[in-house]
């Protein structure tokens, strides 16, 4: 990950939503190559983790653009329950390298930390802004 100055007013938002069943490694696959040129279009930066229940994901960029790339995403019958965890103004992007990271979180003994959390996320009320920091390491 690299971080890039920001010239405008620009946000991180993160979000969390639990994936539909049909919704299979192809189907994300056909989202990432079309949410490729569109974020690149929108200088729109970010990262999606997902595992067979949930999807985090990491957008940045011009906030009036982000938001109205969320309510959008919002929308996507490929997911439900999404829930806005943070969203934020920022002075450097962390993905700016990535018009959409995509990582799938493996049911294997290295990810089990990861996807224990992601579990409780995806749960939870509330969530702190360090844990959603700790994801970034399965990024790298």
């Amino acid at each position: 990950m690299v971080t890039q100055d920001i010239v405008k007013d620009e946000i991180q938002l993160i979000y969390v939503s639990e994936r539909c069943a049909s919704t299979d490694d192809a189907a994300i696959n056909k989202i990432k190559l079309r949410a490729e040129p569109n974020n690149h279009r929108r200088n729109i930066t970010g990262a999606l983790l997902y595992t067979e229940h949930y999807f985090l994901q990491y957008l940045e960029g011009e906030a009036a653009v982000v938001d109205a790339l969320y309510a959008s995403i919002c929308r996507d019958p490929r997911h439900t329950n999404v829930r806005l965890l943070l969203r934020k103004s920022i002075t450097q992007r962390d993905f700016s390298r990535w018009s959409l990271g995509i990582k799938k979180l493996l049911d294997n003994s290295e990810n089990q930390d990861f996807i224990a959390v992601l579990n409780m996320i995806g749960q939870a009320s509330k969530v702190s802004e360090s844990q959603l920091e700790w994801f970034k390491l399965a990024l790298k």
